[in-house]
């Protein structure tokens, strides 16, 4: 492409993106970034002849020198960066277990939208603003920290690292930075230290690290944004014909804004052509009409009914004849004064297209076949009916779209530094969708630039095709103030998180935001911008749920637990990892945890992310329709290495619970509200020992009954929760200026939730069966989960709670209960006949000694039943009590019996399955030990 335009290298002679100073790069001095990008690029060049370095998990596809040509080594490669262990070693600091660090879970409110200029510099299918991650960075971190993102898309954690270094950044998130750079939040509490830190970025996509090179590795916005500025006057002293019409009125020749154009149908009952622009568009709404009236025979037709007009053409780079869908122009808005005008295309117009194809003979463009499917087939999973004849790259491009973005990409070739040159790459890569047929035509959108539908390939039928001015003139005038100016203290690497080449315990911090399963196929996505690019995903390494790629969820898990496996590896102990997460489907979040698990992480906190309310609230439920922050601790060394000598005892047990009550939050407060925080309750507790033992191949030494009372017995309890002593005096000093506590919602779905319904009525007021019976059925009215055995009212208290039948004295909780609301029970002994007979046949929570006996009879009853879906001869369960599934490989675990958790296994449903953190947990485990696969 390089000879597409005429060279002319005095034009940007002494342009302000010109470097001459000389540069410090990992304690080398060269004598300026020109030579310092030479001497690494000869050795990345070396690098790329090494066979076995190619072999490296999710080497992109691409040739030696289509990779050399995008990367400026040693700060960022289009392939794995083989420099990451020298900029660890330059900038990190070695892990010293002496060196104290403890942080509890981030546990603030984080509201903040996406409407900034950073945020959208450069498009994405997904991103967190990297204004939430400066929260999570200044929290976790201090100044001089390696921050750690292995799904880094767009770098928006590498512009927040930085980004601690500015005074004004930290201080617009609410925070006051004094003079000596101590930041504090609200209460003026001392929260962390202003300071850059470190980023280390990695993507599977080269697309997605040039966005996060553009953002992470600039020096001069201002003199790049001057660079660019010419490049589109140069084209449009050439070129700007192709984007000029005439006036009907005046006879003058205005500048184009954009054009707009229509599919071609033919009507299914009579062949007669249908524009579809006239036939459907209302003129007065801007909106498109569902039903339409063929103009030739005045049939009644659906959108769906048309047949796709299409035409035989002769394919110029192919060199040969091929089919396509047709599309006219079929109006013009264009400038005349400064004022904004529309007309119909006439005959000058059709001519400059004429001349635009001619210009198509003289110069390239990507032809590659869609993810490199043969034509004729289903190329993905976003392969949709109006893909017909859409199998190769320049197929989504009208005739001037793809001339005037393939004149555009060579100009970059002129630029005087790498940075210039993949600046005007970032440019033109974030607006390339307003160049393509996937630009729609929307009348009450406020520009007519990247109007395509986000997550999809989507090809309307009507089509925006805006001019080069029209897209790039405010975007280069923007972007000086859309990418800071950070210099090159990051690194940025294209690859498989599943080996990313960091030394072991080196990292400080972690932030990830990893695929969402069957969200989106990003490989599918970005496959235009790469063609561009020369240098494409290894879709083999896309940890992804794909039918086209024959990805199930098994697979996808597999894949996650091996890249988490690796962050595990890096991350330095005992510090932290958040997880942003996306999914709407409950198997997909289930596999996250499990695979969290698997790698060696413990979670310490699930809150919400709700950017629509601007909220974050903790999350104590199954549905996960919004945003999703999981943080995680790697243990320290103390605690590995005594709980090797302690495992399957019950001092390893409570080793690990005080470490995990020491790393949880002592409070959520908000707004004169304290919050119960779900990790500290024991059900929750429980849980996490026994993922901890489970997931390194130890016996769990206690029964839920056995230890629930030695909680009791060791820990201070306030509000359901448990607190180590040193916590619980803080906890308590909160809830003397607290207005109440906050319990989460809850709804009742299944016999776990329908516990902790009743758990929480009868704490606050026992009752009797008949008081309680019109509330449980009004909670259960919306129905039980679909595979849940509903149990009745009566079932649950037997099993759970305790009756006071009249005799002996009143039981204290309902004493106290009854005695602060009634006055005539006042000052009355626990067993005055008026008290026995006012608290008679009450249900009530049972003290901790005795809840744990209630849990050893409950547990019985629980392997009862599972000894009994053990025994059935149903191939599929189709009602069964889950807390019996659990109870039940909870016990086979406990005895090496992995045959019958994987036979239980086989007959519920699978999705039961994958939904239930711990029945997967077991059932993950059990697979590996019995030498089987999912």
């Amino acid at each position: 492409m390089a000879d597409q335009l005429e060279r002319q290298p005095s034009l940007l002679a002494g342009e302000p993106c010109e470097e001459r100073d000389p540069v410090e790069c990992l304690g080398l001095t060269f004598e300026n970034d020109q030579a310092r990008r030479a001497y690494f690029l000869a050795r990345l060049r070396e690098k790329l002849k090494d066979p076995e370095f190619r072999k490296i998990e999710g080497f992109p596809i691409g040739s030696d020198e289509d990779v050399l040509a995008l990367s400026d080594p040693p700060y960022y490669t289009a392939c794995p960066n083989p420099f990451v262990a020298d900029f660890i070693k330059h900038y990190g600091k070695p892990y010293d277990p002496n060196q104290p660090y403890h942080r509890e879970p981030f546990a603030a409110d984080v509201s903040e939208g996406k409407n900034d200029p950073i945020y959208n510099a450069h498009s994405y299918h997904t991103k967190v603003p990297h204004k939430a991650i400066m929260r999570y960075i200044l929290h976790y971190t201090e100044p001089g920290d390696i921050v750690f993102d292995g799904f880094c898309g767009t770098g928006m954690a590498g512009v927040a690292a930085q980004l601690c270094a500015d005074r004004s950044a930290v201080a617009a998130l609410g925070y006051t930075v004094t003079p000596d750079g101590l930041v504090l939040d609200e209460a003026q509490n001392v929260i962390s230290r202003l300071g850059p830190r470190i980023p280390i970025l990695n993507d599977l996509s080269p697309a997605a690290t040039l966005i996060a090179a553009g953002y992470n590795l600039t020096n001069d916005p201002t003199g790049f944004a001057a660079c660019a500025k010419s490049l589109l006057a140069r084209f449009n002293r050439e070129y700007g014909w192709m984007y000029e019409t005439r006036d009907p009125a005046t006879g003058a020749h205005c500048p184009i804004n954009f054009t707009v154009w229509s599919e071609v149908f033919s009507c299914p009952d009579c062949s007669g052509e249908i524009e579809y622009w006239n036939l459907a568009y209302d003129e007065s709404s801007g909106k498109i009409d569902d039903l339409l009236i063929c103009p030739h025979c005045s049939a009644e037709l659906a959108k769906r009914s048309l047949v796709r007009k299409t035409n035989t053409y002769f394919d110029k780079a192919l060199q040969r004849t091929r089919t396509r869908q047709v599309l006219r122009p079929v109006e013009i808005h264009y400038q005349l004064d400064g004022e904004s005008r529309r007309k119909g295309p006439d005959e000058l117009d059709f001519n400059t297209l004429k001349r635009v194809d001619a210009i198509l003979d003289s110069i390239t463009y990507p032809t590659d076949l869609m993810m490199f499917v043969p034509e004729g087939e289903e190329w993905g999973d976003l392969f949709r009916g109006y893909h017909e004849g859409i199998s190769r790259v320049h197929d989504f491009f009208l005739p001037r779209q793809l001339a005037t973005f393939s004149l555009l990409w060579s100009l970059g070739e002129d630029l005087p530094t790498e940075e210039a040159r993949r600046l005007w790459r970032f440019t033109l890569q974030s607006v390339m969708v307003s160049f393509t047929r996937r630009n729609r035509f929307r009348k009450q959108a406020y520009s007519q630039v990247n109007t395509n539908l986000s997550g999809t390939l989507y090809l309307g039928s009507t089509v925006s095709e805006p001019s080069p001015s029209y897209v790039l003139s405010g975007k280069i005038k923007r972007f000086s103030g859309a990418v800071p100016s950070n210099g090159t203290r990051a690194i940025v690497t294209t690859g498989s998180l599943v080996r990313i080449g960091l030394p072991k315990d080196s990292v400080d911090y972690v932030f990830i935001d990893p695929p969402f399963g069957d969200n989106l196929p990003y490989a599918e996505l970005n496959f235009l911008w790469e063609a561009w690019l020369k240098v494409f995903t290894n879709s083999c390494q896309d940890a992804v749920v794909s039918g086209s790629q024959k990805k199930d969820l098994a697979v996808y898990t597999e894949m996650m637990a091996a890249c988490l496996a690796e962050v595990y590896r890096v991350l330095k102990p005992g510090r932290w990892v958040t997880v942003e997460f996306h999914n709407s489907r409950n198997a997909v979040w289930t596999a996250i945890q499990e695979s969290l698990g698997q790698a060696g992480f413990i979670i310490a906190d699930v809150s919400v992310l709700d950017k629509g309310m601007k909220t974050k609230k903790q999350m104590h439920a199954k549905a996960v329709d919004k945003d999703l922050v999981i943080s995680a601790y790697k243990p320290n060394g103390g605690l590995e290495s005594r709980f090797h000598l302690e495992a399957g005892t019950e001092d390893g047990v409570w080793d690990f619970v005080r470490t995990h009550l020491g790393q949880l939050p002592v409070s959520l407060y908000k707004g004169g509200q304290l919050q119960v925080i779900a990790e500290r309750q024991k059900v929750l507790l429980f849980d996490r020992m026994v993922a901890f033992h489970v997931q390194r191949g130890v016996t769990v030494p206690l029964s839920a009954g056995e230890f629930y009372q030695g909680l009791a017995n060791r820990f201070a309890e306030r509000d359901g929760m448990y607190f180590l002593p040193e916590q619980v005096a803080e906890y308590d000093r909160k809830r003397m200026t607290a207005r109440e506590v906050v319990q989460f919602d809850l709804f009742v779905s299944d016999e776990a939730s329908a516990i902790q319904w009743l758990k929480r009525q009868l704490a606050a007021k026992p009752q009797t069966f008949m008081e309680l019976q019109p509330q449980f059925m009004q909670e259960t009215q919306g129905g039980w989960q679909k595979h849940e055995r509903p149990l009745e009212l009566s079932v649950l208290l037997e099993e759970n709670f305790l009756r006071f039948d009249g005799n002996g004295e009143v039981p204290s909780q309902i004493h106290a209960y009854l005695s602060s609301n009634f006055k005539d029970l006042r000052g009355l002994s626990k067993d005055h006949p008026a008290l026995r007979a006012k608290a008679k046949d009450r249900w009530y929570v049972a003290d901790p000694a005795k809840a744990g006996d209630l849990e050893k009879l409950r547990e019985r009853a629980l392997l009862r039943e599972f000894n009994e879906y053990r025994e059935s001869k149903q191939k599929k369960l189709k009602m069964f009590r889950v807390e019996a599934i659990r109870a039940g490989f909870r016990f086979c675990w406990q005895q090496n019996d992995y045959s019958a958790i994987l036979a239980v296994a086989e007959k519920i449903p699978e999705d039961i399955l994958h939904e239930d953190p711990m029945l997967l947990m077991w059932y993950t485990n059990s697979l590996t030990r019995a030498g089987r696969q999912a």
